[in-house]
């Protein structure tokens, strides 16, 4: 069960969710992770070599981070506060384990690998977007501020695990792997038409 200082905090970013905020709060609660595989795709349709191997490196440390928060999940079960009467389920969310928020830890590695592979400005513009889902999903009762907390701790550690030399050729071979994958389905083709490049022959 939460603490009372967890409690305390909740409520108070509860109360600050006025009610007109709260389609908003909703919408991104649900919504704004999307951000993320956008940037990735963006980052593998500029076709460049250090933006593709920033990108498979983000995949695979929000793999590892989601990973992580489920295995986490399933020996520490912690309610949501929809589920102790503290707020409605407005998502019509599912009553599982509410420690560590999934979407928190995913987005966080996101941004964590991408600062650490120097894609500053995309790194800020992903945490930007993790900290107003942090906020929408304790305001709108879906966590409480230690999940969140947790949530970005694992995240951040995802994000400098995959970013050691050490795994510098399992990226190279997952990236060689998507591209080869990516050849031969025409996704290269297809990003090229969307630069308006001429693919090489």
């Amino acid at each position: 069960m939460p603490t009372t200082f967890d409690l305390s905090i909740y409520s108070a970013v509860h109360d600050l969710a006025a009610a007109p905020l709260a389609p908003l709060e909703t919408w991104v609660a649900q919504w704004v992770i999307f951000a993320v595989p956008i940037v990735l795709i963006g980052l593998w349709i500029r076709n460049d070599v250090s933006d593709r191997k920033a990108g498979i490196r983000a995949c695979i440390s929000a793999a590892v981070a989601l990973a992580v928060s489920g295995i986490v999940s399933f020996f520490v079960f912690e309610p949501r506060p929809f589920m102790i009467g503290l707020a409605g389920n407005v998502l019509d969310h599912a009553s599982d384990s509410s420690f560590p928020s999934d979407h928190v830890a995913i987005m966080a590695a996101v941004a964590a690998t991408l600062a650490l592979c120097g894609r500053v400005q995309l790194a800020a513009l992903t945490t930007a977007a993790t900290l107003l889902v942090a906020w929408s999903r304790v305001a709108i009762g879906i966590h409480f501020p230690i999940d969140i907390l947790t949530g970005a701790g694992v995240g951040i550690l995802a994000g400098a695990a995959v970013s050691v030399p050490r795994i510098e050729p399992f990226i190279e071979f997952v990236q060689r792997l998507v591209e080869a994958v990516s050849a031969a389905l025409g996704i290269d083709r297809l990003t090229a038409a969307l630069r308006r490049t001429p693919v090489d022959k």
